[in-house]
């Protein structure tokens, strides 16, 4: 087998062509006014758009930083420009049920001209009724009515008593509305109980019978001055009518005028006519309890309450659709609740009080959601779908709906809702929502999914410069050299950990942008240079270096037992990544390996004692099957193993050591040294084929600070699955390194191509070591056998595990 040959520098890491960018910088590029990258998501919130049927409504779902937020918000606002304002919406007072406030439509602008009229109209006529209740010819003419009435009412009595008096019976007032007839003396005076009590039996029966027959005329006479009472009470009623609609004037007319093709409105002016009639004293401050309360609730001092108008929405004949975004999405911000006010110890409420929600706002565009946050609040998420399922909106109170509240409150009529919904989430959010919430998909049918990488072409390069010129545009910033953009989508390619891609990740981005321009404002230039952007990645590794500098140094100073020199059996440098939210870094762990007698076993002590996760526990596994049909195909291994991470003191998981794994047991096995100045990194099948692994230019980076660190040889590098050679994008130490053949990075595709690098052998002459160690085994075990047996038995055939090995063809790249 052939010796694989270190990689070369170009295939370490893709820079741009400077013939690829023909500006000096970023002042002259256009800003950035499409999607870059996203035309699957572009289709999706294209269609969800403009399908206009309940249920399509749209999650924009991607990882964090992508920039899904300012992508959808600005194409919603593209979208929008071109859709007409929606209706305005008010609230009115239902004069019949106060508890169930009239939902009314206008058209866009009108909400605010009819809320102007009718409070001009109110103000006039506090003004005019006063005035008009307060002159001569009222007063005369309300006089006169009560006279007639008065008048009446006393010759009616007069009459009564005038028929009394032949009987000796006086009609006396005995209470406030109350008349009887009691006996009467020889002067015609109500007689004294005493002198009435001294008649004879016969006379008083006499009074007593003349009495009870005035009383039944009185009775029809006091209900005579009842009716009366009722006719002048009603006189007086239409002559406070007349004067009132004398003191309208030609207001109402005018306003039943101009909105006669509306018919609620219609309606409403009606039923406020009918309602100024009846409740005059508003006007004329006969209630000062009912004043107060209506100062105390109104948040319009100047008008009535019940004379309002609540604009919940409005809108300009200029303005177009609304894109609204809702940051604190609670119920009561989503679909709208209603105030409440203490009067005098009293909590009260009406239909003044009622407040539009982000649903309200959004009604006839676009409402723009955190899929998250709204989950986290109690009820949102249930009032948006109630909203969305049943095309309206409904202004109800949490304290009513759980029933925790025995208070009166409102039930306005509900709101046609035509408003699409745009979440925002990444997976784990669409994941749980798809798998527990059942009415998700009915409701949220457009998925727009943002990718977070895109292909490396010239285009996308130019597409991206014009991604930069936004931010730097945007925000302020120095604008960006030519070298620096080229530096910039490098790192993007590094970020993307691919030679051939370029990551979309807005966020980080951004901060890259801004620390690089701090960093160019403080040497006074007059744009940001190439060198202030690797300054600013060197910043920022320093700055999140803390840790891997603790472990760099522990590992120089031995407190962590890492070899990159000489050979050892059963022993490799495995390489791991480590580190949090926004920083990785790779570190160099050793992996050992011990073998005995036994039964083809391989123990894995990590998972043995619970520090390993199933993915590393699966890999152990399958490279236990790749041992066992290469050496055990036939018979059991006479061999148990033990394998473990050492100084490993937190959790290990992950199947990207399999491969150094098995390296390290085929040493043991064969008993052959492994190099210690070389690290490797892969997975494997069951078939001997290495796999790609993540985080691949980390862990060079990482095993190489501890070479560079203990003084590069020439002799050490790193082992890696060939798939993942177009990831490379090493950093510029490491290159210089390769460059000056101080450093290597290999790249294998079988087992047998890192057998032979690492253990200075061709795969076969290994695998011949260990057959001949397992078949001296096998001979002893039999040996030990054929004691037990009688002398005259017959040796039973043995086959030679080497002589299977030499026959067997070994795998090459």
């Amino acid at each position: 087998m052939i010796t694989p040959k270190p990689l070369p520098l170009s295939k370490l890491y893709k820079a741009c062509r400077v013939s690829d960018f023909s500006f000096e910088d970023t002042q002259v590029i256009p800003p950035l006014d499409t999607f870059i990258g996203q035309a699957r998501a572009e289709e999706a919130l294209r269609f969800g758009t403009a399908i206009n049927h309940k249920g399509y409504s749209i999650f924009a779902v991607g990882h964090d930083g992508l920039g899904k937020r300012t992508m959808v918000r600005r194409f919603l606002e593209q979208r929008s420009a071109k859709m007409p304002a929606p209706s305005d919406w008010l609230y009115l007072h239902d004069f019949v049920n106060p508890r169930k406030p009239w939902a009314v439509r206008l058209p866009c602008g009108l909400g605010q001209v009819f809320k102007t009229d009718l409070q001009a109209f109110i103000l006039d006529l506090k003004q005019a009724i006063p005035a008009a209740f307060d002159n001569e010819g009222f007063f005369e003419r309300a006089e006169k009515i009560k006279d007639t009435s008065a008048e009446l009412q006393s010759q009616a009595l007069k009459a009564l008593a005038v028929e009394a008096e032949p009987l000796h019976l006086k009609l006396v007032l005995q209470s406030p509305g109350g008349y009887m007839f009691v006996p009467a003396d020889e002067n015609g005076q109500p007689m004294d109980a005493d002198v009435f009590a001294n008649l004879d039996e016969a006379l008083r029966r006499i009074f007593r019978e003349a009495i009870e027959t005035m009383e039944k005329k009185l009775r029809l006479v006091l209900r005579q001055l009842g009716q009366l009472e009722k006719q002048s009470r009603l006189e007086q009623q239409a002559l406070n009518e007349e004067v009132t609609n004398d003191a309208m004037g030609d207001g109402l007319e005018a306003l039943q005028e101009k909105y006669a093709e509306f018919p609620r409105i219609a309606g409403y002016l009606t039923a406020l006519h009918k309602d100024l009639l009846d409740n005059l004293a508003i006007f004329l401050d006969l209630d000062e309890d009912e004043e107060d309360a209506v100062a105390s609730v109104s948040p319009d001092k100047r008008i009535p309450t019940r004379y309002q108008v609540n604009l919940v929405i409005s809108h300009t004949a200029s303005d177009h659709a609304p894109v609204i975004e809702e940051a604190l999405p609670t119920h009561n911000n989503l679909v709208g609740h209603i105030e409440n006010v203490t009067y005098q110890g009293t909590v009260a409420t009406d239909f003044s009080l009622i407040r539009p929600g982000a649903l309200h706002r959004a009604n006839g565009g676009f409402l723009l959601l955190n899929a998250e946050r709204i989950l986290s609040q109690p009820y949102a998420w249930d009032g948006l779908k109630l909203a969305l399922r049943t095309g309206c909106l409904r202004i109800d109170t949490l304290e009513r709906q759980l029933s925790v509240s025995g208070s009166v409150s409102l039930e306005p009529e509900p709101i046609p809702l035509n408003c699409t919904v745009a979440l925002l989430g990444d997976y784990n959010v669409l994941n749980a929502l798809q798998d527990q919430d059942p009415e998700f998909m009915e409701l949220f049918k457009v998925v727009a999914e943002f990718e977070t990488e895109m292909p490396r072409s010239v285009p996308n390069q130019r597409l991206y410069t014009r991604l930069i010129a936004s931010m730097v545009a945007s925000e302020n910033l120095l604008p960006v050299s030519k070298q620096g953009v080229m530096r910039i989508i490098e790192e993007a390619s590094r970020m993307a950990e691919h030679q051939g891609k370029i990551s979309l990740n807005a966020a980080e981005l951004s901060h890259l942008l801004r620390e690089a321009d701090y960093l160019a404002t403080c040497e006074m230039k007059q744009r940001i240079e190439v060198e202030d952007v690797r300054k600013a990645l060197q910043a920022r590794r320093r700055r999140g270096g803390s840790y891997p500098e603790q472990m760099l140094e522990s590992i120089t100073q031995d407190f962590i037992m890492i070899s990159s020199s000489g050979e050892r059996i059963g022993q490799v440098n495995g390489l791991t990544v480590v580190g949090g939210h926004d920083f990785y870094h790779g570190q160099p762990s050793r992996i050992t390996a011990r073998v005995h007698y036994g039964n083809g076993d391989v123990l894995d002590i990590e998972r043995s004692v619970h520090l390993g996760g199933s993915l590393h526990s699966k890999g152990v596994m399958i490279l236990t099957g790749f041992l066992c049909g290469l050496f055990g195909a036939e018979d059991t291994l006479p061999l148990d193993a033990s394998l473990v991470f050492e100084q490993s003191y937190a959790g290990v998981d992950g199947d990207s050591a399999s491969l150094a794994e098995l390296v390290c047991l085929l040493s043991a096995m064969a008993e052959l040294p492994v190099k210690q100045s070389l690290a490797m990194t892969g997975s494997i099948n069951q078939l001997g084929e290495v796999q790609p692994i993540g985080g691949v230019n980390e862990k060079i980076e990482g095993f190489f600070e501890v070479c560079q660190a203990r003084g590069l040889t020439g002799k050490q590098g790193v082992i890696i699955p060939q798939q993942n050679v177009m990831q490379l994008m090493l950093r510029e130490e490491v290159l210089e390194a390769v460059k000056q053949k101080q450093f290597h990075i290999w790249a294998v595709s079988q087992v047998e191509e890192a057998v032979q690098l690492l253990l200075g052998l061709p795969a076969k002459k290994v695998y011949e070591k260990i057959a001949e160690r397992l078949d001296r085994l096998r001979d002893k075990d039999d040996d030990d056998d054929d004691e037990d047996e009688d002398d005259d038995s017959k040796e039973r055939p043995k086959k030679s595990l080497k002589k299977a090995i030499k026959s067997e063809p070994v795998k090459n790249d």
